[in-house]
């Protein structure tokens, strides 16, 4: 039985450096496809298909244009909805909170939990507005 380990062991070596040799091989037949002109593919190589010089810019178009909508509106869309209501019983503190200790005046405060309300007063009331409770 194999360890789970990050550590470097035989079959992920070769895995790894396979995948390497053929990221690389297939980087350099994509350069070669683009940069190349057809004519000389087809004569001198021999190489009498290739597919058509506008998926050389689209595909990669299209990549980018998907990463950049995932990063901006999917991936923080997932978020806000795993992300609990404030009277949800998961935003309550429980045998595991720290509570804040007072610390030396000028000194590093101790690592504690932030209670809820006091986030929320924080971010959301306005000065005018503090001494509601």
């Amino acid at each position: 039985m194999a360890e789970h380990t990050p550590a470097p062991y035989t079959p992920r070596s070769v895995y790894g450096y396979a995948l390497y040799i053929g990221s690389n091989i297939l980087l350099l037949l994509y350069l070669i496809w683009v940069f190349v002109p057809e004519h000389f593919l087809h004569e001198y190589l021999g190489w009498s298909y290739w597919p058509s010089k506008y998926w050389a810019l689209a595909i990669p178009i299209w990549a980018i244009t998907a990463i950049i909508v995932f990063t901006s509106i999917i991936y923080p869309a997932i978020n806000m909805l795993l992300t609990p209501e404030i009277d949800d019983i998961r935003t309550i503190t429980d045998q595991y909170s720290i509570t804040e200790n007072k610390s030396i005046p000028g000194g590093v405060p101790s690592i504690s939990d932030i209670p809820i309300t006091e986030v929320c007063r924080t971010l959301y009331l306005s000065a005018e507005n503090e001494n509601i409770e």
